[in-house]
């Protein structure tokens, strides 16, 4: 993975807009289209004070979870421009309706699985102990070597 990667994005290039386009195509195949007015209130800056209406929210929902599972999770660097990819590019100081709705169905889809219980709980709690104490060892270990080597008081 490229960690200093390059904007897809032309200067002037609104991600928002693109990010909106997205989903107005996913709308349009599902056949239920989204409006202008629709669009515009999802490229409105985000406020509690100005919620999205209950209505297109569930709709905008659903319709980014079709294109988050749709997308190939395997292949992120593929299509620089997808819906999943365009959140990575978008302007921090201009939270729009479209990425607070985004980041919201995201961080639902990708939470953990059930918790653990009976000897799965107790398998997953003893590696954990077992790694601090390896790490405590690891420092002891360190701490003798620098001392032999370096003879330090």
């Amino acid at each position: 993975m490229n960690w200093f990667s390059k904007s897809p994005f032309r200067r002037g290039e609104d991600v928002e807009t693109h990010m909106v386009e997205l989903l107005a195509r996913a709308a349009d195949d599902a056949g239920s289209p989204l409006t202008d007015i629709d669009k515009e209130i999802l490229k409105r800056t985000f406020s509690p004070l100005d919620p999205v209406p209950p209505i297109l929210l569930e709709k905008t929902r659903q319709l980014i979870k079709g294109i988050l599972s749709g997308e190939a999770l395997d292949e992120p660097e593929r299509d620089l421009k997808s819906f999943g990819n365009s959140l990575q590019w978008v302007d921090d100081y201009r939270y729009s309706n479209i990425v607070a709705i985004t980041v919201e169905v995201a961080s639902e889809w990708r939470q953990p699985g059930p918790p653990l219980h009976g000897w799965q709980l107790t398998k997953d709690r003893t590696q954990l102990i077992g790694c601090g104490v390896l790490v405590v060892l690891l420092m002891f270990a360190i701490g003798i070597a620098v001392h032999l080597l370096f003879g330090w008081n």
